[in-house]
Formats: C-alpha cells, structure tokens, sequence
C-alpha cells in the first residue's frame, strides 16, 4: 500500500493507492482516496482518534490511539504510543501495529523523527541517557524500511541531544538541532539551539551559516532555512533569511507587536517565494491564568517584508499550508479540533473541517 498526500484538512489528509500483491502481470486496482482526520479527546492525556474515510464510498474505519507526534509516511500515520512506550503504525484496514523498524530497545530515553517532504525517507534518533549525560544515534531509511542505515552518533553532551529536523531536497542531507532536552515543557512552540548538516554521503557534519543564533523557532525548504529571534524590546520576532550552502544573512525586521516573541516553527513554501508562521503573546503558560494571543504573519521572502494576516486568534495555532491558488491559508490548533483557512488579502476566517 502507498499512500500519498494531496491536502490538510485536520492534521492529515491523503490518498491511499493500493498496489498489486500477486503476479506482475496482475493489474493493480482502482485507487482509494483516503481522508484522514485526527480527533482528540483529552489533550493533556493524549487520546486521540485517527479516521480514515473512504471518499467513494464514505465508509469510515476509527483507530483509536494514545499517543502523540502524529506524522504522515507513504505506508500510513505514525506516532508515539505514550501507554505502550513504542512507534506505532496506523494504516487504513484499520490496525494500529508496532512499528515494523523504528524501535526502542530498553535502554532508550526518547525517540524522535523527520521525515523527507516526499515521505519516501525517514530519519530517527535513539537517545540514551548516563544520568545528565545524553547520547543520540541517528537512523536513515526509507519509507519502506530499506536501506536503514546509522548515520550518526553524537556525545555524550550533558542535557543536549541530537534532535532531526528535515532533509534537503535532494536528501543528501539531514538538519539537525543541539537541543536542550527537556526544553519543550517550557515553550508553547518548538524551539532551536543550534543548526547543523549532516552530509548522507560521507558522515561530515558541518554548522549551518550563522548557528548557533539563538534559541528561537526556525524553518527549511527551498535550499534555504530562516530564523526568527525576538527584539531585544519583545516586540516581535524579525526573519533572518539564510541559504543552507552559506553566504550573508538577509534580515526583515520585527513587524512591532508589544509581548509577541513566541513563534512557531516556519513553513517555507516550495518555490521560496513566500513563508508563514504563528506568532503569540503568552501570559501565564501552562497555568489555570494562561491568556494568548495569535498573530499569523506572511513573510514575502522575495521583498523581504512581513505582513500580520487578519486579527488576533485567542489560541495556539499551527500553519499547514496555502489552498490552491495560494488565496488563503489553511491552520489547525492544538488546543481545539479542526481546521480553519484565513483570507491572505481579507483576514477573513472560516472553519474548513
């Protein structure tokens, strides 16, 4: 079974192609169009439903999960079962199984992962832990479990760990963080120390330019990574463009927004014209006080200019993609099922799924 993406509407959207299982000459069936939503339950303990929906026919299958860092591959939905400690695949017949090479031996602290824009390539990390001393292996495959290969063995640091972020586009490389472990409790977003390159081919690893620069949200695509570190004033994070090959820095200021300084991580689109982030004010985090404040904000990567899209949203919220035609921007939120597309040119918001 392959499965290829063709929109978000929740989390996850894609289209399941089923290939032939006997003789070469055996022709393969009709496509199956697949779509795929999650449904969260209870967020602080992670229960969730994946349903998966067959477009031609509407028949639904429900795989209940418990768990988080849901993530799409060609063969389904992974993620990490929270109760059972392990990586779990779900695909549509409706079955939730280990996952059939990424796997934790007993010794392992965390597992995490990244995978190529194509899905067709995985990288993994295995962290284990001396105390305060980490040490992270990384892992390479593809998709279908080829080809797995150790690519990197990084400490022990004390308190830091490797952590994979996204592949080139050609997949000769893999970017990773120096990532303070333990860090994420603190932050409403996902945070970077220190960018570096692995190089696939030879095993060389190389600082990306300018890292490490902060510990602020980062984003890859299009040959390129940004980094947007907050004001010296907290008002507003400025967009620091950088070419992966290296070279000078070009910088957009802060758009002035007073307490503004936590970002999410940024989607870069393919042409590289164009990137979008969610950036918050935060009172209060992870208390019963907790207020926010969301701003979307469009980067013209080609004009180096910034532009707030519509009004504050009083949540969390995460970019997923343009529509087609690039008019509008789809988002979901952690905090409350569904998704919602925004008017790039109106500011206009309606609810899509």
């Amino acid at each position: 079974m392959k499965i290829t993406q063709t929109a978000a509407l929740l989390h996850l959207l894609f289209a399941a192609i089923l290939l032939p299982m006997h003789a070469q000459e055996t022709l393969p069936p009709a496509a199956q169009h697949w779509e795929v939503f999650i449904d969260h339950h209870d967020r602080q303990r992670g229960t969730a439903d994946l349903i998966f929906i067959d477009i031609a026919s509407g028949a639904e299958t429900i795989i209940p999960t418990h768990g988080h860092r849901h993530t799409l591959l060609d063969s389904g939905v992974i993620y990490f079962d929270s109760r059972e400690k392990q990586v779990k695949l779900a695909i549509p017949d409706g079955a939730a199984r280990a996952h059939p090479f990424i796997t934790l031996p007993a010794d392992a602290q965390r597992v995490d992962w990244a995978v190529s824009a194509d899905r067709q390539t995985i990288a993994w990390t295995l962290t284990q832990a001396d105390g305060s001393s980490l040490q992270t292996a990384t892992f390479t495959a593809h998709a279908d479990g080829q080809n797995i290969r150790e690519v990197l063995v990084d400490g022990p640091r004390e308190a830091i760990r490797a952590l994979p972020i996204a592949f080139s586009s050609d997949k000769t490389e893999l970017y990773l963080d120096v990532h303070p472990d333990g860090i994420s409790h603190y932050t409403p977003y996902t945070q970077y120390a220190g960018l570096f390159a692995l190089d696939l081919t030879d095993g060389t690893v190389r600082s990306l330019p300018g890292e490490p620069a902060c510990f602020c949200a980062a984003g890859f695509g299009a040959g390129m990574f940004l980094r947007l570190p907050p004001s010296p004033d907290a008002s507003g994070v400025a967009v620091h463009i950088h070419s992966t090959a290296g070279g000078a820095a070009r910088v957009i200021p802060a758009i002035p927004h007073s307490g503004y300084t936590q970002a999410s991580p940024v989607l870069i689109d393919p042409a590289g014209s164009r990137a979008v982030y969610a950036l918050s004010q935060v009172e209060a985090y992870r208390t019963a006080q907790q207020q926010v404040l969301t701003l979307l904000v469009q980067v013209d990567l080609l004009a180096l200019q910034q532009t707030v899209i519509g009004s504050p949203i009083t949540r969390f919220v995460q970019p997923l993609g343009w529509t087609a035609g690039g008019s509008a921007l789809l988002f979901t939120s952690r905090e409350r099922n569904g998704t919602w597309k925004i008017d790039l040119n109106s500011g206009k918001l309606h609810k899509v799924a």
